[in-house]
């Protein structure tokens, strides 16, 4: 396990054996977790590499990893893909956090009827700018070497239009509506021939019914998470365990 792990960002500079940091990740690096030369460092860069090796030149600005063995990791499938409605507050903070941590391949706010109010402009480009961020920290955190992507927020109606479906993809929406099934029946069916699961978790207040009526018509089976109410934080972390589960079963 190494010591520190840093994120390769686009502004890095990765060679054959050695990477120099961005400023960003060299003054956390340096100032903030304090490695000295001669530390061990993980460098993450978000699509499935792991590069290890020691800090051999401690400069806040440039850090410098010379690079000793490099770690690759496959996309598992079917990948999953998470369509969350964005709620009100900092309730997604919390939502991109975990399911990044569980392991999504991509994820797609909405913006639904009952959940925040549209955002654009510099607002939404802030906003994400946050996100991918916090969705970089997780993958700091936990080791993780794939980062999820993170696409533009659509509004519900926008976002609707641009879908596809198709014999690989098992595509669910998270429901409180009487004709449903318990999402542990649906993904007994089988897996292993699915490239893509992609579920749709709604706000608090959940969907509005012309948004279920919007499902139903492009033909996304609706599921029942437990025999509970969830607050929207929660419903996404129980479905994407769940689908996490089912997919190592």
């Amino acid at each position: 396990m190494a010591g520190y792990r840093s994120f390769l960002f686009p502004e890095a500079e990765l060679a054959e054996d050695f990477a120099l940091l961005d400023a960003r990740e060299s003054h956390h690096l340096i100032r903030v977790l304090r490695a000295t030369v001669g530390t061990e460092v993980e460098l993450l860069d978000g699509r499935g590499r792991s590069f290890r090796g020691r800090l051999v030149d401690a400069d806040r600005k440039r850090a410098r990893v010379a690079i000793e063995c490099v770690l690759e990791q496959k996309l598992e499938l079917p990948a999953v893909n998470l369509v969350q409605a964005i709620p009100k507050g900092k309730a997604m903070d919390l939502i991109l956090r975990m399911a990044t941590e569980i392991g999504v391949q991509s994820i797609q706010p909405i913006f639904t009827a009952q959940g925040e109010v549209q955002l654009s402009g510099d607002r939404l480009a802030g906003k994400l700018e946050k996100w991918r961020l916090l969705m970089i920290e997780a993958c700091k955190q936990c080791g993780l070497l794939w980062l999820p992507e993170l696409q533009a927020p659509l509004a519900f109606d926008a976002w609707l239009k641009s879908r596809s479906s198709g014999d690989q993809k098992l595509q669910m929406v998270a429901s409180l509506g009487v004709h449903r099934q318990a999402i542990q029946a649906v993904l007994n069916e089988g897996l292993s021939d699915l490239s893509t699961i992609e579920i749709a978790v709604g706000p608090e207040g959940d969907f509005s019914e012309e948004e279920y009526a919007g499902f139903e018509a492009a033909k996304w089976r609706s599921v029942r998470l437990g025999k509970n109410i969830l607050r929207a934080e929660t419903a996404t972390a129980y479905v994407l365990s769940v689908i996490d589960q089912a997919k190592g079963a």
